[in-house]
């Protein structure tokens, strides 16, 4: 299914000449050094390198904390049997179609991916068409003679118990066939797969429950699982969170024993809450979601949420305002976010904390933040100071001490490109990983910067215990298709319509990472587009895949 790029020429044509060694070495593994390419050219001449290593030999100058990664063969995640339709206009229609994907991991290594619908896929028409356009009709879950490639009703849920190298639906998430109204007398009825959603958020408390909240529009969903996702602890009633009405996109945490964050994204004050003002509104549970507080305005621009999971801390990261320009800003609660609700009073929530500037508001892109159970704290965060299509830049910070103290700086990969919504993980020895969504302008012989042909890729970087000014080398993680020639299948490549339209949209709004306790491997869900839309125009089939990178921490000891 797979079409090789046939518009460059293969990295080791191209190293002839000095002119082009970075060229290859961009390509092929992501950093300038020279030693890498001399490598590169000899590996792939006797075939001394496996093709699906990533492995960055470490230069006489570079940074003694850097972090090789062995990325491993990345798999699409499954449908059902008894839903793969052959003929319902998927190219790989045993796989499931979605985007914007969500990963968690609990203490076992079991792992958990939800990703949004595809709502245009859930039949040729839709509800919608008198404003969306289209044809009016309902939505479709796994229908005999509907060309949906939906299995159930509620947003995908995916579980692995074994690492990422085979994949399942979790405990009560079985295909759920019919229409719209099948679904209503389901949320009604039942539980799990029949909840109707379109995108949702997953979280691991310290006791390894798994809390997934998944939203349409009304309200939210609330899902919790244990046993690795194996067994579903809800009954047989679909819950509603009864918190927020109109939110887009969820995001959330969970702590200790069944405290549960809940920051949703409303773009406006929702109308059954306090007259104050903000896009993103916290909600808080401290047993396991079965009730919340209301309703706490956290003013600022697209945010995300993290929280100890066997501690106090909870951090929420935000661009300061929704503008174009300004700070990026994080609030703090050292008490697990507590004596939040409708009022004047911010309860354990400390001033807004700046730790760094924003020169230029990405489209869609959310400043991340993580942390892990020993007072490191890290936010990263894409920047467009040159407009949506110019050269972005990328930027990093930390904190050792609970977020009292900060280093902040420019972590930029490319010298001309788009490293987009950007994710930062951190295992529990201060191995941290960023990976985003790449494109480098100085990878090929295409003429112009965001134009037909130019091709995006996942990168990925891990450091230990990364300090200021730290320089990270970023390699391409998904690297299954590298043939011989040296060619690596991009998860996108621009068309001439967003070529036209400066339409950098096409890998959504973000996907994520996970990494073990011991920094020794990252899992990342992701989004990869092949081939096109059967029924809207300029679209591409969006697949869900997941890779696990095999991380060389033997120079911890090294450094300890």
């Amino acid at each position: 299914m797979f079409v090789k790029s046939e518009s460059k020429k293969s990295e080791i044509d191209m190293i002839t000449d000095t002119d082009n060694i970075n060229l290859a070495l961009n390509k092929a593994l992501g950093t300038t050094s020279i030693v890498v390419v001399i490598f590169v050219i000899f590996a792939a001449v006797f075939g001394d390198l496996k093709t699906d290593s990533g492995f960055v030999i470490p230069s006489e100058n570079e940074n003694s904390r850097q972090l090789s990664i062995s990325w491993n063969e990345p798999v699409f995640l499954p449908r059902h049997e008894e839903c793969i339709d052959p003929s319902n206009g998927q190219d790989l229609p045993e796989f499931g179609i979605g985007y914007e994907p969500s990963i968690s991991m609990d203490s076992q290594g079991n792992l958990f991916v939800t990703a949004h619908k595809d709502l245009r896929w859930g039949g040729e028409g839709n509800p919608f068409a008198p404003v969306i356009g289209g044809n009016l009709d309902t939505y479709y879950a796994c229908e005999d003679g509907e060309m949906t490639t939906w299995d159930y009703w509620a947003s995908w849920f995916w579980i692995s118990n074994d690492g990422g190298e085979t994949w399942s639906h979790g405990d009560n998430f079985e295909p759920t066939p019919g229409n719209l109204v099948n679904s209503a007398i389901g949320s009604a009825t039942g539980a799990g797969s029949e909840c109707l959603g379109d995108e949702g958020d997953i979280a691991v408390d310290g006791n390894d429950l798994v809390y997934y909240l998944d939203t349409y529009l009304e309200d939210n969903w609330w899902h919790i699982f244990s046993d690795g996702g194996n067994s579903y602890e809800m009954g047989g009633v679909c819950q509603r969170t009864n918190t927020m009405a109109g939110d887009d996109r969820p995001w959330v945490a969970a702590q200790g024993d069944g405290v549960i964050h809940y920051l949703g994204n409303s773009g406006a004050a929702p109308p059954e809450c306090s007259g104050d003002s903000g896009r993103y509104w916290y909600y808080h549970s401290e047993n396991g979601g079965n009730t919340f507080s209301q309703c706490y305005s956290m003013p600022g621009g697209w945010s995300t949420i993290a929280a100890e999971p066997n501690g106090p801390y909870v951090y929420v990261a935000q661009e300061n305002a929704d503008t174009d320009t300004g700070t990026v800003q994080i609030r703090i609660s050292d008490d697990y976010g507590r004596g939040t609700g409708p009022g004047p009073s911010d309860g354990t929530w400390q001033e807004p904390i700046e730790i760094g500037p924003r020169k230029g508001n990405p489209p869609e892109g959310y400043p991340v933040v993580n942390t892990n159970n020993n007072g490191t704290v890290a936010v990263v965060w894409a920047d467009c100071p040159n407009g949506d299509i110019g050269a972005w830049e990328m930027n990093f910070a930390i904190s050792y001490d609970h977020g009292t103290n900060w280093s902040s700086w420019n972590i930029t990969p490319f010298e001309e490109g788009i490293s987009m919504y950007p994710f930062v993980s951190i295992s529990e020895n201060n191995v941290v990983s960023v990976s985003f969504y790449g494109m480098d302008y100085n990878d090929d012989e295409l003429d112009g910067n965001y134009v037909e042909g130019e091709e995006w890729f996942l990168y990925s970087g891990a450091l230990y215990h990364p300090e200021e000014n730290d320089t990270w080398e970023f390699t391409i993680s998904d690297i299954s298709d590298w043939d011989d020639d040296g060619i690596i299948d991009p998860l996108h490549t621009v068309t001439a319509y967003e070529e036209e339209n400066s339409d950098v949209h096409a890998l959504h709004d973000f996907f994520e990472t996970v990494i073990s306790p011991d920094g020794s491997w990252i899992g990342i869900a992701y989004q990869q587009n092949i081939g096109l839309h059967p029924f809207e125009e300029n679209e591409e089939q969006r697949y869900i895949k997941f890779v696990s990178g095999n991380i060389n921490t033997a120079i911890i000891s090294n450094n300890n």
